[in-house]
């Protein structure tokens, strides 16, 4: 298993050409990131990356080990995952979407997976983290906000659109909004989200990697935030401080998971369930 971690670290810090951004995606310290490049490099004989300005690149050698192992280490993961939940009756591992699972989403899976008896292994992080474990094979399913990259490696389906409004700390706040406070221009959810936010005129005056922080900005009369609004409910803003925009702004939720997890009976039952809720 060890091996198999140090591989996927190595194919991570090609995506993200960073230590520091692999570490993050993988949710380890950069220490440990550097300790399973070592490991590689010290199995291999070889150097398998190195840096090239700020960033870190794979060598030519990293390259062509990356070439090969890319379409294996999805398979190779997901045998072994299946193979570890044999031995559990019908259990699901699911990552949701934090602003998801941490509003509205907790309650309304709850009612899903109760009504279908299915033992459920949560796990909550950002939408592209989710993406990255469904095609690695260590979640199940995955639940995120904004519209996911079209891959052969899983399927994508639309489960919902939640609105997106405007919150403050007094309703005064709310007239006349130029600049807000949001999600990061590089999220799922911003990238979906783009061009209705040009078209209604609205700019990003900062932004963070959690719809949350977003909102406890606004709370704290920071200023104006664009947030799901199941986080403004969760939140607890007053009605009055909470603004649909003209028109409504939407961001889609999907379900992503792989096509082999459709030959368990259960699982096409679980999407079924799902898209109904």
């Amino acid at each position: 298993m060890y091996m198999l971690e140090n591989l996927e670290t190595l194919l991570e810090i090609q995506k993200q050409g960073s230590m520091a951004r692999a570490s993050t995606r993988l949710r380890v310290s950069q220490s440990a990131v550097s300790k399973r490049i070592q490991a590689l490099e010290t199995y291999y004989e070889t150097k398998l990356i190195e840096k090239s300005g700020r960033n870190v690149i794979l060598t030519e050698v990293g390259e062509a080990l990356v070439e090969r192992i890319s379409p294996l280490l999805s398979e190779l993961r997901e045998v072994l995952f299946e193979k570890r939940n044999q031995t559990k009756k019908k259990k699901i591992v699911i990552g949701v979407a934090e602003s998801i699972l941490s509003s509205w989403g907790a309650l309304r899976l709850k009612k899903v997976f109760d009504s279908l008896d299915i033992e459920v292994e949560y796990h909550s992080h950002r939408s592209p983290v989710i993406i990255d474990k469904v095609e690695m094979g260590v979640y199940d399913l995955g639940i995120c906000g904004g519209d996911a990259s079209k891959s052969r490696a899983y399927l994508t389906e639309s489960l919902d659109k939640e609105e997106l409004v405007l919150v403050a700390n007094q309703k005064e706040a709310l007239k006349n909004v130029s600049e807000v406070i949001s999600i990061e221009k590089s999220s799922a959810t911003w990238k979906a989200i783009r061009k209705e936010v040009n078209k209604q005129d609205l700019h990003l005056k900062v932004e963070l990697e959690s719809f949350f922080s977003a909102a406890q900005l606004a709370k704290a009369a920071y200023g104006v935030a664009l947030v799901p609004l199941g986080v403004a409910e969760t939140l607890a803003f007053e009605k009055n401080c909470i603004k649909s925009l003209r028109p409504k702004m939407y961001r889609p939720i999907q379900l992503i998971y792989k096509k082999s997890k459709l030959e368990r009976d259960y699982f096409q039952a679980l999407i079924r369930a799902l898209k109904k809720i």
